[in-house]
């Protein structure tokens, strides 16, 4: 790794791009993972890898890697995706699947997010969570936590994550599939790394 990658630890993601080798690097590891977590490696829909940066709910920047399936596949049908951001103390990953609800039943729609914070390949801190919203057909977009069960708290207190998924999770889960993955990618980051929120 040269100087410059070496330096992108502490740096901001605005500020020092991904080299082409730490580009490759997160994009091929997180595969690993995220199939790892999903157990195997194809869905239906058919999924597309992205890698990219996104905000946690404090506006931070990481860098991540998704995969999520096209915008159409995701309303006609439940889908899931996955997530991988290392943080260098360990790595946040985790599955999310989604029902787009049914617009001639009025169901709504419901997200469900599988994340944990792994440490040198011990899962540390793990919690799941759902969320329940508007379905696509409603003028008016709402979400609601509908539950949060906190499986391994590691060193957090287990009401303060979940206090931080609670308030942030509904706010970060509307836009196209692979905006709600990132998106859940940051409440992950927030509750299972630091849990203050």
């Amino acid at each position: 790794m040269s100087c410059i990658g070496a330096a992108l630890a502490g740096g901001i993601p605005e500020i020092f791009p991904l080299s082409a080798d730490d580009m490759t690097k997160l994009r091929t590891t997180g595969l690993r993972a995220m199939q790892s977590v999903l157990r195997t490696k194809s869905l239906t829909p058919s999924v597309d890898q992205y890698v990219g940066v996104a905000l946690r709910p404090d506006k931070s920047p990481f860098y991540l890697t998704t995969l999520a399936p096209k915008p159409a596949d995701a309303l006609a049908e439940p889908w899931r995706g996955a997530f991988y951001a290392p943080f260098g103390v360990g790595d946040i990953v985790g599955e999310l699947s989604a029902d787009p609800g049914d617009a001639a039943k009025v169901k709504i729609a419901m997200v469900t997010v599988n994340a944990r914070l792994v440490v040198q390949g011990d899962s540390r801190v793990h919690v799941q969570w759902q969320v329940i919203g508007s379905n696509f057909t409603s003028p008016n977009k709402a979400a609601l936590i509908h539950a949060v069960t906190v499986l391994e708290p590691g060193p957090h207190n287990q009401e303060d994550i979940r206090r931080c998924v609670a308030l942030h999770a509904p706010q970060r889960i509307f836009g196209e599939p692979r905006a709600q993955v990132a998106l859940q990618c940051g409440v992950a980051a927030a509750a299972l790394l630091e849990s203050i929120c």
